[in-house]
């Protein structure tokens, strides 16, 4: 692996799940930006929200957001994957059987975002059997509803393209299952210490310390197991 790029999960992952951002895992971000790096957000938070997070703490110009549904490559380009006619479908659907709450956050271009207040898997059930093209996705930040096909991974593949950087020298740091496609696209990955068992499990390696303390965690194990520099971000 030569590694040449980071991807980072916004909620759970830099953020606590109210979206307090950690400062440690932010100076360790600027770290690896100063190391030559390049360091990309990838989230399930709305594009203006990810894009300018990004931007604020220093990460390259570049955001995957909506869980794929969305690849920002500036403030005025905006790629769009997803369809949200089909998670309004979905969401009408879940609404007849669950007791669904929209969550209140930034405005969504593909996705429906709910709160967490019934059993996703039931949903997904319902979707299947009514032959409703979406996912129900949780972040542990929330449940997205998002077109089948979309995920981070997807996205994530074609800001690299752009990057011209090859998935295999690209790690990646998450915490949910909607980062797991990104796992198993790139060459690395870290779980931070707050993902769940199976998370971890199809990590490259899992952190012990949690959300912001295990991202920098995630990044001392990394740069000191791939790359070539003996400064700590510590």
């Amino acid at each position: 692996m030569n590694l040449k790029a980071f991807v980072f999960d916004i909620d759970g992952t830099i953020c606590d799940y109210d979206g307090l951002l950690n400062l440690e895992a932010a100076h360790s971000i600027r770290w690896l930006r100063k190391l030559g790096y390049e360091v990309l957000l990838a989230s399930g938070r709305g594009p203006w929200d990810a894009y300018y997070l990004g931007v604020f703490i220093g990460c390259s110009k570049i955001a995957v957001c909506e869980n794929g549904g969305i690849l920002m490559t500036s403030p005025t380009n905006m790629r769009i994957y997803g369809d949200k006619t089909v998670s309004l479908q979905a969401y009408d659907a879940l609404c007849k059987n669950f007791n669904v709450q929209i969550k209140p956050v930034s405005a969504r271009l593909t996705e429906v975002v709910l709160l967490r207040t019934f059993d996703a898997e039931k949903g997904q059930v319902i979707l299947d059997q009514q032959h409703i093209p979406v996912t129900i996705n949780d972040s542990k930040f929330a449940l997205h509803l998002t077109k089948n096909g979309i995920s981070k991974s997807s996205a994530l593949s074609e800001a690299l393209k752009f990057l011209r950087i090859d998935p295999v020298d690209v790690a990646v740091v998450g915490d949910s299952e909607t980062d797991v496609p990104m796992f198993q696209l790139c060459g690395y990955s870290a779980a931070v210490g707050n993902a769940t068992q199976a998370v971890k499990s199809k990590a490259s390696y899992a952190c012990t310390e949690e959300i912001g303390n295990g991202a920098v965690e995630a990044i001392s194990h990394i740069v000191r197991k791939f790359g070539n520099h003996k400064e700590d971000p510590s």
